[in-house]
């Protein structure tokens, strides 16, 4: 395992082979890297555009529909039946309201003097009421049409708005306040007129960061801080319009946001899921790394294939070399077989045979010298020690006592 860890202990051909897969996949995983990054990037600008062009129809789309409303609450103010009894205080003619009322968006029809007085409604629940104190009122009595906020009942789970313009009599002024409550699914009907993606959803939050229209009841009455969206609600607080890239909504995975105000300080926001719009990048970004895998695994082989190529004639000079160290038989007909190549190999085969050649015959020569000087040697050491031994003054005693005894032997006979 520690071999294998090693780069510097591989072989010759592993080293190749990774060194070639390494140059040939590093640039193309780079390269593909940049394009699917460039690409989200590039994605995810055009659907935030999108989706802030979706903000602002929706939020475009409320208002129109609000505005309708001011102009039927504005033709109601200046009916003449209307101006005569808010203008009269002390009149009990009620004037004929029921037609605007029974409008398929009006919930409620209000008539009040300028002192906040609820003089006529329908339905009749709304009589007595004062409501001096609301902002519709006090924008309409004093002579501005006004649309108010849109209130969400958490016990009905139902939201509606209130659009007053003031009632004028022929010298235009002011003689009390006609309002049209209109429902909430009306104004959503108008805001989901912006052309949202799949799984996209807009909704109304009013200026205190509530959400209170909405097709998905989970989040209707909630504030934006609840739902873990406190970033979003400072922004939207601090911008009129703007967009988020990815903002988590519970349920629902990572958004994309975008948001525009509209009629009465209320917000439209558009939300759309991230994954919907990045889904085709993904799917490349995918179909990329698995054809990265596939182009990785055939260069392996073929850099292992080649690398082994390359790296055969080495093994086999580098295993005659080790051989001529270790004074062994080389593989001579395998060193033929690679200097028969025209390549830098082959050449560097030839030079080693030759150099092996003049080895093997200087390491004779040598040999043949050795065993010359080895004879020579021993006759000079034979020929020193007779030297050494007749040129003893007990050798030459010797020879003089052999020649007596000749002598003796000589008289004797």
């Amino acid at each position: 395992m520690r071999r294998l860890l090693d780069p510097r202990r591989w072989s010759l051909g592993a080293k190749i082979g990774v060194t070639l897969v390494v140059a040939a996949l590093v640039p193309m995983a780079l390269l593909s890297v940049a394009a699917t990054r460039s690409g989200q990037d590039a994605v995810e600008q055009s659907e935030l555009s999108a989706a802030e062009g979706r903000a602002v129809v929706g939020a475009s789309s409320v208002q129109q529909y609000l505005l309708g409303v001011v102009g039927r609450a504005n033709q109601l103010g200046t009916t003449s039946d209307v101006v005569a009894f808010l203008k009269n205080s002390g009149s009990t003619s009620i004037p004929a309201i029921g037609a605007t009322a029974s409008q398929f968006d009006v919930e409620a029809v209000i008539l009040a003097d300028l002192r906040g007085a609820t003089r006529a409604a329908v339905p009749s629940s709304y009589e007595g009421r004062n409501v001096a104190g609301e902002d519709w009122f006090v924008d309409a009595a004093a002579g501005q049409t006004a649309v108010g906020r849109i209130a969400f009942d958490p016990r009905t789970n139902r939201s509606s708005v209130i659009v007053a313009a003031p009632a004028r009599d022929p010298s235009a002024a002011v003689v009390g306040v006609a309002a049209l409550q209109v429902s909430g699914q009306d104004v959503l009907f108008a805001l989901n007129q912006a052309p949202l993606g799949p799984g996209g959803q807009a909704v109304l939050v009013d200026p205190d960061g509530r959400i209170v229209l909405t097709r998905d009841s989970r989040l209707l009455g909630k504030q934006l801080s609840d739902l873990g969206l406190q970033d979003l609600a400072d922004s939207i607080a601090d911008e009129p319009s703007g967009t988020r890239s990815k903002v988590p909504l519970p349920g629902r995975g990572v958004q994309v946001v975008a948001w525009s105000a509209t009629t009465g300080g209320n917000i439209a926001v558009v939300f759309q899921p991230r994954a919907a719009f990045l889904a085709p990048i993904d799917r490349l970004a995918r179909t990329t790394r698995i054809a990265l895998a596939i182009v990785a695994a055939v260069a392996l082989l073929l850099a292992l294939f080649v690398a082994r190529r390359l790296s055969k004639p080495v093994s086999a000079l580098t295993n005659a070399a080790s051989a001529l160290e270790a004074n062994t038989e080389l593989d001579i007909d395998r060193l033929e077989n690679i200097a028969r190549s025209r390549d830098d190999i082959g050449r560097l085969a030839r030079v080693f045979s030759s150099m092996a050649a003049e080895v093997a015959e200087r390491e004779r020569r040598l040999r043949a010298q050795v065993e010359a000087l080895k004879v020579e040697i021993d006759e000079d050491r034979r020929r020193l020690t007779v030297t050494e031994l007749t040129d003893t003054e007990f050798f030459r005693n010797l020879i003089e006592r052999a020649a007596e005894i000749r002598r003796r032997a000589r008289g004797e006979s």
